[in-house]
């Protein structure tokens, strides 16, 4: 008797899905649940500083890594340096969570060789009056473990609260406000939300070239009904993107191995913008003709998400700084895939019942404050057995992307009309 469950289909399923979660490191959204006291150690931090430095031969690749980021100032302005100072926890470190607590204590007013160690940039001190040190004593907790602003604390949820942190805070005293400073962060703590916008400011990823390549290497072993099931897959996903001057064009290639068999897909696609209109041109064979269509035939809906980290938000408090850029580890990166597979749309329940084991990372590479490469990995073990059927799922995942030759790139119509 043939098992109801598709084996293969399932794991064609699986595969595809996971390259969609190496791709969203490059274009993502908010996937994460607050679950993890992100204090280190001195011991743990001592221990991760060959990890901070990263790969040395990709990031030869990409030209070297490098900040421009020297800290920048509230775009909002407050009423006191006290509001000042709870604004910043908000919104540059509190992230996705719920600020439950909130603490500000005055430790005085700088001199001005203090002012000077803090080597504010100079369209900072435009106007400045004066500088002020505050620390702030805040809680954070998990927005999922509150409703109505009244917060749950069942026994199986406590233990995803934060504990009570500390930070310092520096307030600036303009003529009328009060604005708080965000310096760069320092190797080993979380990014700031400014660090972060800073890096994925769309403005500039307008003139570049996109490469990635992404693979998911599968085997399954399940059985249901009398039937027994083995079967190995393997998928690559390379892309390449150039942007220039309102012009796109864009090389895929999807190949995948089944037990053997193998399928190739290939597109290509040439995009640019006329009198506010976007015409496209595909062909789908290498030596293939070119012909007029349209975005949703390429799998979009609009021009903007072929941009480079197209809707890139990944919650900042999840990333930590490192001397290459900054980087998703640990528990995050673990947290990350679980997110990511059980928050995609339209899967009718499929990982339920399922149990995973991920051990993986990424690494986001800045080269003159843009970013320029990212490096994930994943080793994903999962098992399941529900309704006669067990099934056992072994997977490696990885995916390099690179965004160089900025301002320097060229996109030129592959054809002759």
């Amino acid at each position: 008797m043939k098992s109801s469950f598709d084996f293969r289909r399932f794991l064609s399923v699986l595969v595809a899905l996971l390259l969609v979660v190496t791709l969203v490191c490059a274009t993502g959204c908010s996937l994460f649940e607050k679950s993890k006291d992100r204090d280190k150690d001195d011991d743990e931090k001592e221990d991760k500083a060959d990890e901070d430095e990263g790969d040395a031969d990709f990031i030869d690749g990409i030209g070297g890594v490098s900040e421009t980021y020297k800290g920048s100032v509230s775009n909002e302005s407050y009423n006191s340096a006290e509001d000042a100072a709870m604004a910043f926890v908000e919104v540059e470190v509190a992230g996705d969570s719920y600020v439950s607590s909130i603490n500000v204590t005055s430790e005085g007013e700088l001199s001005n060789k203090e002012i000077e160690k803090l080597d504010l940039p100079q369209d900072v001190q435009e106007g400045m009056v004066s500088v002020e040190k505050l620390e702030v004593e805040y809680s954070l907790e998990d927005e999922s473990l509150c409703a109505n602003g009244i917060v749950e604390l069942s026994a199986d949820k406590t233990d995803k609260l934060d504990k009570t942190k500390k930070v310092t805070v520096y307030v600036i005293k303009y003529e009328y406000d009060w604005k708080y400073f965000t310096p760069a962060p320092i190797t080993g703590d979380t990014i700031t939300k400014s660090y972060y916008d800073s890096v994925f400011n769309a403005e500039q990823y307008k003139n570049c070239t996109f490469s990635n390549t992404s693979m998911v290497k599968a085997k399954m072993t399940g059985s249901g009904e009398g039937e027994t099931f083995n079967t190995t897959m393997e998928t690559t996903v390379t892309q390449l993107i150039k942007h220039a001057d309102n012009k796109i064009y864009m090389e895929q290639t999807i190949k995948s191995v089944m037990d053997g068999e193998t399928d190739t897909q290939i597109l290509y696609a040439y995009m640019e913008e006329v009198n506010g209109e976007v015409v496209c041109y595909v062909k789908t064979d290498a030596n293939g003709d070119w012909y007029e269509g349209d975005l949703y035939t390429i799998g979009f809906s609009s021009i903007e998400e072929l941009t480079p980290f197209y809707n890139q938000y990944l919650d900042y408090t999840y990333f930590t700084k490192t001397n290459y850029g900054f980087a998703l580890e640990d528990e995050n990166a673990e947290q990350y895939m679980n997110e990511a597979l059980s928050g995609m749309s339209g899967l009718g329940g499929m990982f339920e019942g399922m149990n995973m084991d991920i051990d993986m990372f990424a690494e986001y590479y800045v080269s003159q404050g843009v970013l320029s490469g990212i490096r994930m990995d994943a080793d994903i073990n999962m098992s399941m057995s529900e309704g006669g059927v067990s099934m056992k799922i072994e997977e490696t995942v990885t995916g390099n992307t690179t965004c160089t030759d900025y301002g320097t790139t060229v996109v030129e119509k592959p054809f002759e009309e």
